[in-house]
Formats: structure tokens, C-alpha cells, sequence
């Protein structure tokens, strides 16, 4: 774990709620952060301070956990999946993307969801399902098909800065599918179940593009599993 996660993390476990605390959490993250949790979508560091001000003040501070997996996208990006537990005994997952800039790593995307009790002794196996016909309907050339099946009506995708959100913007977004010379495989590296109805996962494509990827997958009322968030580089 890098000094600045670390001084990030004994910095919040001794956090006091006030408005120079809060200016102070916000020096790890990029001034054009994008936040998703279960309170939705914050975009720019101004927002995260509101957000890590009620965070904070109803979870309490942030408490070290275990090593975080990292994936290195280029010598400036990595993603990560972490866990880690808060003052009033709260477990939480959250899925990064850091970028370094003047030799400083900075959060450029953050999501954060609590962690519980996953009884779903079939998750894993159902998510490769999903995955696997994720990559069946991406090589039919078929990307509106592909998002309609295999992604939440409120999906979002994230691109160098970009956000975009449904069915629509996704399919017309990966229009360069529909090239029948096109040709993708996942292969996922870390999974991380957060929850029954949730899942991180990074992994690294092959076939046309050879950089590593994020999803989180949610299990939705039909019970079959689908991308609520996809980012590449």
C-alpha cells in the first residue's frame, strides 16, 4: 500500500467531523472524481467532500483493512478492489481507479457499497455464466443485443473522464462491436462478492483490446446477473 493510501486511512480512522477534516479527505481524490454508491452518481471533488461528510458522520471513520488487488492499466492508471470496515463495525467494498499525476496517485473513480453476508452459494458460478454470454453476444456483432441482455436499464459506463448512463448511450457507445473483424475475450483476475445482488470484478481483455477492465455486476428481480458498471481505458 502506497504512503499516500496509507496517510489517507490513519488520517480517517482519527477523522473529527468538521469542515477542515473534510477539505482534508478529499486530497487523495482527482478534482474530477466520479463517486457511485447506493446514494448514486457525485462527479467533481466537491461533491465527493459532501459525501464523505455524511459518509463519515453516519458510518464513522474508515478503518485499515486488507491489502487492496491492483492491476496495472499503464504506467499513470491502476484499478483496485479493497475492503475495509468502519468505526461502527460496518464491512464496505470499493472499487478504484487511481491515476498519477506529477508522481501522485489520485482517485479518479471511486465506488463504494457495504458489504454483507453473501448466502448465495451459486454467485460465482451464475456470474461466469453471465460473462460468458456477455462475450458470446459481443462477438455476434450485435451491440444493442448485447447491452438489452446483459446490462441494467441504469448502466453506467466510464471513459477516461466520461460518463454514460443507459441502455441507449451504452449500445450506440459500442457501436465498434458491430465490425464483424471485431473479437473480445474476458478474463477476469479478482472478483470481489460484495453482496447476494453484487459483485466487482477486474479482469484483462484479449482479442482486439489488451487492457484490463472493471465490472460490477448486479443480480437484478429475474435473478439473472448484469453489468451495472463497466470501464475500460
Amino acid at each position: 500500500m502506497n504512503s499516500l493510501r496509507k496517510a489517507f486511512l490513519v488520517f480517517a480512522s482519527l477523522f473529527i467531523l468538521n469542515g477542515a477534516a473534510a477539505q482534508e479527505t478529499t486530497d487523495e481524490y482527482h478534482p474530477n472524481v466520479v463517486g457511485i454508491s447506493e446514494n448514486g452518481i457525485t462527479q467533481g471533488v466537491n461533491d465527493m467532500r459532501n459525501y464523505l461528510k455524511e459518509f463519515y458522520s453516519t458510518e464513522g471513520a474508515r478503518i485499515v483493512s486488507e491489502e487492496p488487488f491492483r492491476i496495472s492499466v499503464n504506467e499513470n492508471l491502476t484499478y483496485e478492489i479493497g475492503t475495509f470496515k468502519t468505526d461502527n463495525g460496518s464491512d464496505f467494498a470499493n472499487i478504484s481507479i487511481w491515476v498519477k499525476e506529477n508522481g501522485l496517485e489520485k482517485r479518479f473513480l471511486e465506488a463504494v457499497y457495504r458489504m454483507m453476508q453473501n448466502t448465495d452459494s451459486s454467485a460465482s458460478s451464475e456470474i461466469d455464466k453471465a460473462r460468458k454470454k456477455w462475450v458470446t453476444l459481443c462477438n455476434a456483432h450485435d451491440a444493442a443485443k448485447l447491452v438489452n441482455e446483459l446490462y441494467t436499464e441504469d448502466a453506467i459506463y466510464y471513459n477516461r473522464g466520461r460518463v454514460l448512463i443507459g441502455r441507449d448511450a451504452l449500445s450506440a457507445e459500442y457501436g465498434y462491436m458491430n465490425n464483424q473483424a471485431y473479437s473480445l475475450d474476458l478474463n477476469p483476475e479478482h472478483i470481489q462478492l460484495v453482496s447476494e445482488d453484487m459483485a466487482f470484478e477486474i479482469g484483462r481483455c484479449s482479442g482486439s483490446y489488451n487492457l484490463p477492465y472493471i465490472l460490477i455486476w448486479k443480480k437484478e428481480v429475474d435473478d439473472n446477473w448484469r453489468v451495472f458498471f463497466d470501464s475500460n481505458y
